[in-house]
């Protein structure tokens, strides 16, 4: 004997706990919803923003009637520049050089990178008050506005020398403008200043003749450093010139002295001696020495008186 077992037809109560099942597991997966870390959620009930802002981690929600929106509170990076759009990369907004005008309404291009990180606490009132563009809203125009308050104060001729000026000036000012605003400034740089040709032009025309009067007192500088070195040689061969000249003299005084104290000793000498030879000639003496030279012969001529009386002629001997 056969059976046949027929399958038994779903029935309605079936279908509901089907229903009922897909619609729990669509409530349960609804409910759940998680934040990555360097984001905040906003959690929006009936449209209105929940002031605390949810940290990142896994979280519940009721399924149409809240919904959650993710907020990067990690640091953004802002760069104004010329020439080729870089590419676009998580964090980082390019934009076109900053044109302003100096004092005398000649165009600058200012190249800038700011940098800034959203406050988290106040997640949720950036989006209230300027939803998720809040940098074309509100930080594009106050870094536009301070460039161009702070560039007007200045010739662009005088620009260049002053950059690092200029570069604290709007570094203070969008300080102080960032602490009125939901967000922490975290640097300000500087990166390029384009000057209109004719500008170029003068400052470099200004810096040749720089450079060339630079050089005019480097070499002024150099000819009296050798005029100096001139005259200290000058001075010197005259010191030893007039050193040589009192040397000589003195050696020649020295030599004068010596001759004339021999001198004069030699003629006390001499005198010394006459004198002694003088006071050795007596009568006596001279009859001796007379008698001493006679040879044996007497006078042929005889002088009587002092010269005026006669001459005997006496006989000659035998």
């Amino acid at each position: 004997m056969e059976m046949n077992i027929k399958p038994e037809k779903p029935t309605a109560v079936t279908g509901l706990i089907v229903f009922a099942g897909v619609i729990l597991i669509w409530l349960v997966v609804s409910m759940i919803y998680t934040i990555e870390s360097g984001t905040v959620g906003v959690l929006s009930t009936f449209g209105k923003y929940d002031p605390d802002e949810k940290e990142p981690g896994i979280h519940f929600k009721i399924p149409a009637v809240q919904e959650i929106r993710i907020f990067d509170v990690k640091m953004h990076t802002v760069t104004y520049h010329q020439g080729k759009p870089l590419p676009a990369r998580e964090g980082v907004i390019n934009k076109p050089i900053i044109q302003v005008l100096d004092n005398k309404n000649l165009p600058i291009g200012i190249e800038l990178t700011v940098q800034y990180t959203p406050i988290i606490t106040e997640a949720s009132d950036i989006l209230a008050k300027y939803g998720n563009n809040y940098f074309e809203k509100l930080i594009n125009p106050i870094v536009r506005d301070v460039v161009r308050d702070v560039i007007g104060k200045y010739q662009a001729e005088k620009i260049a020398s002053d950059r690092t000026a200029i570069a604290k000036e709007v570094r203070t000012m969008l300080g102080d403008k960032f602490k009125k605003l939901p967000f922490h400034l975290n640097d300000v740089a500087l990166r390029e200043i384009k000057l209109p040709n004719i500008v170029l032009k003068k400052i470099e025309e200004v810096q040749l003749a720089k450079q060339e009067e630079q050089r005019l007192a480097m070499v002024e500088k150099q000819a009296e450093k050798n005029q100096r070195i001139k005259t200290i040689q000058a001075n010197t061969r005259l010191i030893e010139v007039t050193t040589q000249a009192k040397a000589e003299a003195g050696k020649k005084r020295i030599s004068a002295d010596a001759m004339a104290y021999q001198i004069t000793k030699e003629a006390a000498a001499r005198a010394k001696a006459n004198q002694l030879i003088a006071n050795s000639i007596t009568d006596r003496l001279i009859r001796y020495r007379s008698i001493e030279k006679w040879n044996g012969h007497y006078p042929a001529t005889l002088m009587q008186g002092d010269g005026k009386a006669f001459m005997l002629q006496l006989p000659g001997n035998k």
